[in-house]
Formats: C-alpha cells, sequence, structure tokens
C-alpha cells in the first residue's frame, strides 16, 4: 500500500521528468473579450495606437470591460473613480492654426496643423457608482464540483473573491482572487474541472506561505519569487491527486513548472527544496479537512 509521501515522490519525479519535454504553457480560462475599446460617454472606437494601449492595459489588469472616459468624463456621468486606481494615457490631436505669414508652405491641412496631446482614462471596471455592462461569458458552466475540494477550501477560511481574469494571492490584504468558475475552459491537455481546482490549489499553496513561515532567501535571491511559484504548483499537484481532482500528474503543470527551470538548473538541490516545502503546504491544507 502507498504511503502519501509514495504519492509525492512519484508526482515530483513524473514532472521532473516531463519538464525538458513539455511544450508552452496555456491559459486554462477566458480572458477580456478582444474588443474594440470604445468611449463609455461619447460611444466612440478608439483608434490607432490608442487600441494597442488599451488593449494591453486591459489585459495587464485582467479588466473584463471595453469601455473607458476621464476622470472628468466619469464624473459628469454620476460615476466616481476608486481612490489609487491608475490611469491609462491615450493620444489625441488637436489642430492649431498657424499664425503669420512667415510659417513656410502651407501642410495638407492648410493652415491648421494637428498637435499631439495626452489624455488619462479610467478603465468602467475601476469605477463606483455605475452599472457595469454585462459581459460575454460561456452559456455553461463547464466545471463540475468536486466535493473534497470545496471542502477543503471552506474548511481552511481563506478569503476567496470570484471576480476579473486574472489569478492570484494577495499578501498585503491576505486574499486569494480567481477568475469565476464559467470563464474556465480547460486546455488542450486538462478538463475545466481540473483546470479551476488546480488553479485554485495553486493559490492556496500561496496562501499557505505566512502562515507556514515560507521564505526563499539569500540562497535563491533574484529566483526566490521562482521558488515560491515551484512551490505552489507542485503544491496544487499534490493536493489535486489526493483530493481526486487527477488522477495522475497533468502535463499541465510541467508545462508551468518549465517556466522556471532556469532555478532547477542552476541549483540541483532547488527542486528537492521546493519539493519539500510543497509537501508540507499540502499536509498543512489538508489538516484542515480533520
Amino acid at each position: 500500500m502507498q504511503t502519501k509521501r509514495d504519492t509525492y515522490q512519484i508526482i515530483t519525479d513524473t514532472i521532473l521528468a516531463a519538464l525538458e519535454n513539455c511544450g508552452p504553457c496555456e491559459r486554462p480560462w477566458m480572458g477580456p473579450a478582444l474588443t474594440m475599446p470604445v468611449n463609455a460617454v461619447s460611444g466612440h472606437e478608439y483608434r490607432g495606437t490608442n487600441v494597442l494601449m488599451l488593449w494591453v492595459a486591459a489585459q495587464e489588469a485582467g479588466y473584463a470591460e471595453n469601455q473607458w472616459a476621464t476622470f472628468k468624463q466619469w464624473s459628469e456621468s454620476g460615476a466616481s473613480v476608486r481612490k489609487g486606481e491608475k490611469a491609462t494615457p491615450v493620444i489625441w490631436f488637436k489642430m492649431l492654426e498657424r499664425k503669420g505669414d512667415d510659417v513656410g508652405d502651407d501642410d495638407e491641412n492648410g493652415r491648421h496643423i494637428p498637435f499631439a496631446r495626452l489624455s488619462w482614462v479610467f478603465n468602467a471596471a475601476q469605477i463606483n457608482g455605475r452599472q457595469p455592462e454585462k459581459v460575454r461569458t460561456p452559456k455553461d458552466n463547464q466545471v463540475s464540483p468536486i466535493e473534497l475540494a470545496d471542502g477543503l477550501v471552506a474548511a481552511s477560511g481563506a478569503n476567496i473573491r470570484h471576480e476579473g481574469a486574472r489569478a492570484f494571492y494577495r499578501p498585503s490584504t491576505d486574499e486569494i482572487v480567481l477568475p469565476p468558475r464559467h470563464l474556465f475552459t480547460g486546455t488542450s491537455t486538462s478538463s475545466a474541472t481540473e483546470a479551476y481546482y488546480g488553479v485554485a490549489l495553486h493559490e492556496l499553496t500561496h496562501w499557505s506561505a505566512p502562515r507556514l513561515q515560507r521564505e526563499f532567501g539569500k540562497r535563491f535571491g533574484d529566483d526566490a519569487y521562482a521558488a515560491e511559484e515551484l512551490v505552489a504548483e507542485l503544491g496544487a499537484a499534490f493536493l489535486c491527486a489526493r483530493l481526486g481532482v487527477s488522477a495522475e500528474p497533468r502535463a499541465d503543470h510541467a508545462k508551468y513548472l518549465a517556466s522556471w527551470i532556469k532555478i532547477l538548473k542552476g541549483d540541483r538541490k532547488a527542486f528537492i527544496t521546493a519539493a519539500s516545502k510543497a509537501s508540507e503546504a499540502s499536509d498543512y491544507l489538508l489538516a484542515f479537512q480533520g
């Protein structure tokens, strides 16, 4: 009969063997729809460079809406920008009239020349006092509940919010943010259910770090972040196996870990350290089930 530690070792060995041959990492949920950004007041679409600027800003922040407006425009519409929100610059051109007779030949605009100006806009997701637009989502939730996994998450008492299109643990507020379940669609190697619980348990492993006083100091230096990510993904793999989310280590785990392969090649003991920390984290979390 295999012990829990045997399970950990099998998972660790399987993932390590797959690292060198895995493909690119796939995000297992739907992000914001790539729709043209529009001004929330006029309804006009942004053009040119502004489209790319706003797409990038929305992608990085996880905004699910495509409406933008200046601070003044939001205020005049009865809404307000939340305190501390960061604005995104957009460029626009104002036509200035040439003055004097010694300005040389006129350009194609006659006596007018374009003058570039910057405005600063905020996404609808950064606003209070406004009813958000309905976001396009899959019609059916493809995530099937897994009682053991849901029970563990609930028993942990972790503060989890389902919103936006990013997944992360925020140490400053001690909370986990996940995309809503209906956004999870899975990947080429995992179902939507495996994807959701894999991501949720990854972030829950991060959540365990301050409770277990898990820190990576001088030994890892600039790679400390990578080491913690390695622990979180191994912890998720261990928990997925123990909770019946997936019967065997999935290629998704190896694909994700490949992003941190540098630290493994630079320190032969790094993977053993990470696996040990991941085992400790999964034991800690499983204990919440009694």
